[in-house]
């Protein structure tokens, strides 16, 4: 924990006083999980480039999983060891870990640690509380079911900042949560530019025309649509090639259509990559075919990468690539649309160079790593300041 030494008058806002010592504010960002993901992806950032004589940052786990712990450079990741799904009581075992860890801010992320996590604040004392609305899954990627409007509603009262990541993401909870603007804050998620630029293409990657699929292998990225207008491109393109980095629970079903379609070879699956921006580089056009997403960490290191983007036209992503002359965006779900612009980009090699270098632009504009740790960390210091001396039960 950071310190610093102190003589008189009061603590700045947001910091923490013992006897002569200020101390950096505690944040607890509460998690599922912490292994893959861009949820996860965004807290190591936000933890590695924080101002430790400010915030002192500690991930908790309610789930085991905590593969990305080997990541960070300061903070530290506690897990619960909670069995997967819905644990009666849980919010007990997160009321502990948090009495224990007595931060001035819980920071809950998605809704699998909302409510839990709000009741537990409560009963352990914590009187600022941050939401973090990271997006959807595919069972509600069109919108929230009624029983958790319901309950998101009332939760907002015992919460202090709603975050989102985009405008877009920002009017869906507005709309369906019925919470007031001034609640919610948008702060887009950051790239670390220099580790980008630390990585040289992946040669072994390379053909005559290398499209680029980076995320989960999960249902809500719809990468079997994309595998689908990739082979409808094949009959005047053999010699291309798709890459799709990551692993999840639908490779087996995308890799039986592979076989179905008789791709082969020319769809590669490369697993898990800790070297992401090496694969960005190598692909000419990179595809982010989605149902939903709220603000892709993949998609924006594409773009940083100098890499055409083709993304369907879902939840953040036109918040994300901007313009039409800055990204080419597709209608969810049409396979026809996205043949068609993998085509497009195929036949001109000045637009891809054309849209690589705007969407780099556009990155170092808007997405700096900078500007999203100084906005939480201003966030977390105006909110902790604000609950100096509420009693812990105030409605808010």
């Amino acid at each position: 924990m950071a310190v610093l030494r102190d003589g008189h008058g009061e603590a700045p806002r947001g910091m923490r006083r013992r006897g002569g010592l200020l101390m950096s504010l505690r944040v607890v960002h509460l998690v599922t999980s912490f292994d893959t993901g861009g949820l996860q992806n965004g807290i190591v950032n936000l933890i590695n480039h924080s101002d430790a004589l400010r915030v002192e940052h500690v991930v908790l786990s309610m789930w085991p999983e905590t593969d990305l712990s080997w990541r960070l450079n300061a903070g530290k990741v506690q897990s619960l060891g909670l069995e997967r799904g819905r644990v009666p009581r849980a919010w007990r075992r997160v009321a502990e870990a948090l009495k224990e860890l007595s931060p001035q801010v819980l920071h809950t992320r998605n809704w699998g640690t909302y409510p839990d996590g709000i009741r537990a604040a409560r009963a352990a004392g914590v009187k600022a509380c941050v939401h973090g609305f990271h997006g959807r899954d595919v069972h509600n990627a069109r919108g929230e079911i009624l029983r958790r409007r319901v309950l998101g509603r009332l939760l907002a009262f015992r919460t202090d900042r709603i975050v989102t990541l985009t405008p877009t993401m920002k009017r869906e909870y507005v709309r369906d949560f019925r919470v007031p603007e001034r609640m919610v804050e948008v702060i887009p998620n950051g790239i670390d530019l220099a580790r980008v630029g630390e990585h040289e293409a992946d040669e072994g990657l390379r053909s005559s025309y290398t499209v680029s699929a980076v995320g989960r292998l999960d249902p809500v990225k719809n990468f079997s649509l994309l595998i689908r207008a990739f082979h409808a491109c094949r009959n005047r393109a053999p010699t291309d090639r798709l890459v799709i980095a990551g692993d999840g629970p639908e490779r087996g079903r995308l890799e039986a259509l592979v076989r179905d379609l008789g791709l082969g070879s020319a769809v590669v699956f490369l697993g898990l990559r800790k070297d992401v921006p090496a694969v960005l580089k190598a692909a000419d056009v990179f595809v982010q075919p989605s149902i939903y997403e709220g603000m892709s960490n993949t998609l924006v290191e594409a773009m940083a990468c100098g890499v055409p983007v083709i993304a369907t036209d879902v939840g953040g992503n036109a918040d994300v690539v901007g313009r039409d002359d800055e990204a080419v965006l597709v209608p969810s779900g049409d396979t026809t649309a996205l043949r068609c612009a993998l085509e497009r980009l195929r036949d001109d090699a000045d637009e891809r160079r054309r849209l690589g270098a705007a969407g780099r632009d556009r990155v170092t504009e808007r997405f700096t790593l900078e500007r999203m740790v100084e906005r939480y960390t201003s966030l977390y210091e105006e909110v902790a300041g604000s609950a100096v001396g509420r009693p812990v039960m105030e409605g808010r």
